[in-house]
């Protein structure tokens, strides 16, 4: 059994491990670690980049966006996202939006074309089936106008962003970045327990997980929203996802073909979150269900596109995505060895084990917090109850390997306009 744990393990002892390389690592800002994208990126565009070799000779050239947001009855929030991209400091001439309006009932498509810049895609055919689905839809359509932009850039419909968001990107590609994640923040950290929770999640994700990475030159994840990637690196194959986590699937498959996520804790995005259990269990067991997904569908490829060029960057997207896979059986494998320890007579133990475990989560909850400037005493509550979120989370990718979630859950968003 202490074997079986310890293999189940390794894959959060890998990415503690990570974690805690990427602190003492000064890291290296993104020109320096994507130095070998830049000339390519820039092409001819980029001699006076060149010849000097900074970000300051470029700042004239502007990458042109085609901003992409999927929507289904989103009336309630997505005129505050539209209206920040009004109000970015960047030039309108070098970004588009299209929102792709997947079987909408409510005003979304009337809100959407009230606003300047904007297209609007209707997709009423067929039954709604996810994001995933109106993604492979609607790219076919922003394909077609590949020449008219440099990048795509995701958001949600719930999303929220800084007025510099676009600015931000502008630079990360300019320095060579191929795909570029934003930094996620919460829109209502303190609504419930639940939204503190995600807050803490979201910090990890951010401060022990992608910025690690980033100062290790190693790849980070996808996140479903508040992302950009080169319109080149689909130029060819199109966009096509199969998962119900088509951002982590996206993440493995440019991983495989050699592509790196950069993450830019600059671009700051805010996102509304679940402040109940029953959607926080729905949500979660979509994302546990597409990981299985992915593992499935994909480790052939990856054991190959391994053996071919081992690498760190390949083995740690393969670390990253087992210990979503495993997470359950990890859980399991835990309860069993206290279930024995309890027949053995060894309380003391089990006792010693399980209070190292909780101070160990709570620990993680209090790092990440601290890392994300949050106000450590307003979250608490969640981070002293943080352990919980993650027994209920390795119970849920249990559920999710045996009961896997066939259909898409809309997710109902209700939050305010925010202020910058």
């Amino acid at each position: 059994m202490f074997i079986i744990q310890t293999l189940l393990s390794s894959f959060f002892i890998w990415c503690l491990f990570i974690a805690f390389l990427g602190f003492l690592h000064r890291g290296k800002n993104i020109s320096q670690t994507l130095n070998k994208n830049r000339e390519t990126f820039l092409g001819k565009n980029s001699e006076a980049y060149s010849q000097n070799n900074s970000v300051a000779a470029a700042v004239e050239k502007k990458i042109r966006f085609a901003v992409v947001i999927c929507a289904h009855d989103e009336e309630n929030v997505i005129g505050n996202l539209l209206e920040d991209l009004q109000e970015q400091k960047y030039s309108k001439e070098n970004f588009h939006v299209f929102v792709l309006a997947d079987h909408c009932s409510d005003g979304t498509v009337k809100k959407a074309k009230a606003f300047a810049n904007v297209t609007v895609w209707e997709r009423t055919g067929g039954e709604r089936s996810g994001k995933g689905a109106v993604l492979n839809w609607g790219m076919e359509k922003i394909l077609q106008k590949q020449n008219e932009f440099d990048c795509v850039l995701f958001f949600d419909a719930d999303n929220q962003i800084r007025p510099d968001f676009l600015q931000q990107m502008n630079g990360a590609f300019l320095q060579g970045a191929e795909i570029v994640t934003g930094r996620r923040l919460t829109e209502n950290p303190f609504d419930s327990l639940i939204s503190q929770w995600y807050t803490l999640y979201w910090a990890v994700v951010n401060s022990l997980y992608n910025r690690p990475r980033q100062n290790l030159g190693l790849s980070s994840m996808l996140s479903g929203t508040g992302f950009a990637f080169r319109m080149e690196l689909i130029r060819d194959s199109g966009w096509k996802t199969y998962s119900l986590s088509e951002d982590i699937e996206f993440t493995f498959l440019e991983n495989l073909k050699g592509h790196c996520v950069t993450y830019l804790n600059e671009a700051i995005f805010y996102d509304e979150q679940p402040v109940r259990l029953s959607v926080m269990w729905t949500q979660l067991r979509r994302w546990c269900t597409g990981d299985f997904q992915i593992a499935f569908r994909y480790f052939g490829q990856w054991v190959k596109a391994f053996a071919k060029n081992p690498s760190w960057r390949l083995w740690d997207i393969f670390m990253g995505v087992g210990m979503t896979v495993f997470f359950g059986l990890t859980a399991v494998s835990y309860l069993i060895h206290g279930a024995l320890l309890i027949w053995q007579g060894q309380l003391g133990v089990l006792v010693v084990s399980t209070l190292l475990s909780y101070v160990a989560t709570i620990s993680v909850g209090f790092a990440a917090a601290a890392k994300s400037s949050w106000p450590v005493k307003k979250l608490l509550p969640g981070i002293l109850t943080f352990p919980v979120f993650y027994s209920l989370f390795s119970y849920i990718s249990l559920q999710s390997l045996f009961f896997p979630q066939k259909k898409w859950v809309r997710i109902e968003h209700k939050s305010s306009k925010m202020h910058f």
